[in-house]
């Protein structure tokens, strides 16, 4: 659902956008950046839709979504949108070399050629040289979107030669509100299912203003079992180092299933904090009070804090090629510790 119409918030941004297609002043290359899952690429799809849809006039309109161009470009099979997409974790040179062999000609069909460059941090060094070749002599009719949420790892010339579009996270609300529609989309039932507010609410304090990261919470069950293995963690034995290894290895038995969980564990130290500091109205786990109340004498404020820090990190770290199982039993050595590990850094 990539129509400009159903993009959530962002208002600036897409005013910027509509205001210079109707000055005729469009950047031939645009950066967009800011936390995952906000609805960056979201944007940049929209925008070769917005910029192709035969029903447009030479003024900024809202794609139509029923002409060819447009339902061909939300499919992306057109001809004149082009995608770049990292598909084992690294954009490589060939990728960008059938770009320019692509670039070099005018557009097939559409007034644009529109180039979607996504996760943009994961192209190789000799991927991003030759994209920057392609910015330093931008095609005719030939538009890029390079979209990433980690920007520190792009070339320096190639941020220079954008210009770059900062994202904000959503508004928490109106995440809850949209949650409904995009777990609906696939289900063509005209009796959709029915979700529960107080849950959505919760899948939303969890992605801090990313839809994305909300939408996987819900997907992936965890926000229902969350109670239960919060519970199973801190009712281990902290004397018991076998029993705190057995816990290490199902935490860290994959990439995906840890990153879960780190968030399901970085929401509740920040609940215990607020619990900690009398701000109960701003817990996100406003279900599972009674279970921070009970834990909360268990760490010090210290120790919480150095906690979050660990979890940030370790969130960070597994964007790399660092093992899940290390990052895990190094959470859990400070979960059966957090006093003592208080002033240990974050591996």
């Amino acid at each position: 659902m990539s129509q400009w119409s159903s993009i959530l918030g962002h208002q600036r941004i897409l005013d910027v956008f509509e205001q210079a297609i109707d000055s005729g002043r469009m950047h031939h290359a645009y950066l967009l950046t800011g936390p995952p899952g906000i609805g960056k690429f979201t944007v940049a799809h929209a925008m070769a839709a917005v910029l192709n849809c035969t029903s447009r006039p030479d003024s900024f309109a809202p794609d139509c979504g029923q002409c060819s161009t447009c339902r061909r470009i939300e499919k992306l099979q057109h001809p004149d949108v082009l995608l770049v997409d990292p598909p084992k974790r690294q954009i490589v040179i060939d990728q960008i070399r059938d770009v320019q062999k692509a670039c070099v000609s005018a557009p097939y069909e559409g007034r644009y050629r529109v180039v979607l460059i996504n996760e943009a941090h994961a192209m190789t060094e000799e991927a991003a040289n030759a994209l920057l070749k392609t910015l330093e002599e931008p095609p005719d009719r030939t538009m890029l979107f390079v979209v990433t949420d980690q920007p520190h790892r792009l070339l320096e010339t190639i941020i220079s030669r954008c210009q770059r579009m900062r994202f904000g996270a959503l508004d928490e609300q109106l995440v809850a509100d949209a949650l409904p529609r995009f777990l609906n989309s696939d289900d063509d039932d005209d009796d959709p299912p029915q979700f529960d507010q107080r849950l959505l609410n919760i899948a939303a304090g969890y992605g801090e203003g990313s839809l994305g990261r909300s939408l996987a919470m819900l997907e992936s069950g965890m926000l229902e079992d969350r109670e239960q293995f919060l519970s199973e963690l801190f009712d281990v034995d902290p004397r018991s180092s076998v029993d705190w290894l057995d816990v290490a290895e199902k935490l860290g038995d994959s990439t995906e299933h840890l990153e879960q969980r780190i968030d399901v564990l970085t929401v509740f130290f920040r609940d215990l904090m607020l619990f900690k500091r009398a701000e109960p109205d701003r817990i996100v786990n406003a279900d599972l009070r009674e279970l921070i109340e009970r834990r909360a004498d268990d760490f010090s404020l210290d120790a919480i804090i150095a906690t979050l820090e660990a979890l940030m990190s370790a969130r960070y770290r597994l964007r790399g090629h660092v093992s899940a199982q290390l990052l895990a039993e190094d959470l859990v050595d400070r979960l059966r510790r957090p006093n003592d590990r208080a002033l240990d850094p974050p591996a």
